[in-house]
């Protein structure tokens, strides 16, 4: 018979050099019940060894925060994934998405690598070059792609990445077979919910203020357009496109005026403003005009990183960040198992309405 001490030994052995144990497997390769599986698990995850997770567990000392400090292109095990990920920023709503990523490739054993564009698309090929260089087996890219033709050198660009790549909150526009697969949220979806919960309390006459020229923002918009065409709701209302506005990324105190006074003067009772920042701004600088909010101007962001701290919080469209992180490494993991070989998939996730004061019927 195995004694308990030995049994433990083989588990933390085997999730060292698989970087997770599976339960089901064990009790095949150690030929015990599940029920002592179980009980040798949460021995190990009391002694701060192993870490729990459903159907098994992990190393406690992740391969992700193991290898900090180690060489580029060196792994904590030799059969572990390297990721590679690219975001515009590792700040807010992005930290999120990587927060998600980082989840459940610390629980498939499998390490990140992450590199930053700032927002400046002519860094991302060699930065990407760089993460290929740290020897990733496969790429999250969130790279900069606006709706219509992309660049023929950026589409060459990325369809010749030599290991399997995901695009989260991208995707390719172009309807051929052989893209690269994606998962994003559904943000069309979300502005027309938004706009549909607007119209439900009475508001015709609903604006929209999108964030940047990202892919996000266009999808927005498009959204709102299909929706506000939709409900039969009214077209001459302002869209406001904040790269259009001034000092864009920051609004100064006459840029907040001028897009107050548009929405004044167009009679806007409902609003859809992307981010919540921006919101927030609109909502404090409506009210020195004298404007009620909500009941004369009722306000959705989109975002939801900080809209119920707002004064009113602030009712807004929530992307499922952490999921969609979760959702892009695990199909990430799959394309990397299949050696290239499986097809491209394509997700969306849905976004929810949080539902909080800043909306109301027309008083």
């Amino acid at each position: 018979m195995v004694l308990a001490a030995e049994r433990r030994a083989q588990i933390l052995e085997a999730a060292d050099r698989h970087g997770i144990v599976r339960i089901a497997d064990l009790v095949v390769s150690l030929g015990v019940s599940d029920v002592t599986v179980r009980r040798d698990l949460a021995m190990l995850a009391r002694t701060g060894e192993l870490r729990k997770v459903r159907g098994g567990a992990t190393l406690r000392r992740s391969p992700v925060r193991a290898s900090a400090g180690r060489e580029p292109g060196t792994r904590h095990r030799p059969d572990a994934i390297h990721v590679g990920v690219l975001v515009p920023t590792a700040a807010d709503y992005f930290r999120r998405i990587v927060d998600g990523m980082q989840r459940t490739l610390d629980t498939a054993g499998a390490r990140l690598t992450l590199s930053v564009s700032d927002y400046r698309p002519e860094r991302e090929q060699a930065l990407v070059d760089g993460l290929l260089q740290a020897g990733a087996d496969g790429l999250l890219l969130v790279p900069s792609i606006e709706n219509g033709p992309t660049d023929p050198a950026t589409d060459a660009w990325l369809h010749n990445l030599p290991v399997p790549a995901v695009l989260v909150e991208r995707e390719l526009p172009e309807n051929r077979l052989g893209l690269i697969s994606s998962v994003r949220t559904a943000h069309e979806q979300g502005t027309a919910a938004a706009v549909d919960h607007l119209r439900t309390l009475g508001h015709t006459r609903i604006a929209l203020i999108t964030r940047g020229d990202s892919q996000a923002a266009e999808l927005i918009r498009g959204g709102w357009e299909r929706a506000v065409a939709a409900f039969g709701l009214d077209t001459d209302v302002p869209v406001i496109l904040g790269k259009d506005v001034g000092s864009w990324p920051r609004w100064s105190d006459d840029d907040i005026d001028t897009v107050v006074r548009q929405l004044r003067e167009a009679r806007v009772t409902g609003l859809v403003c992307h981010n919540d920042e921006n919101a927030m701004t609109i909502v404090q600088r409506a009210r020195r005009y004298g404007w009620s909010v909500p009941h004369q101007l009722s306000v959705v962001a989109y975002e939801d990183e900080v809209a119920r701290l707002g004064d009113p919080p602030l009712t807004a469209v929530s992307p499922p960040k952490e999921e969609v992180g979760k959702v892009a490494a695990r199909t990430l993991l799959d394309l990397v198992e299949a050696g290239g070989r499986a097809p491209a998939r394509h997700t969306r996730l849905e976004p929810e309405i949080m539902v909080r004061e800043s909306t109301a019927g027309i008083r």
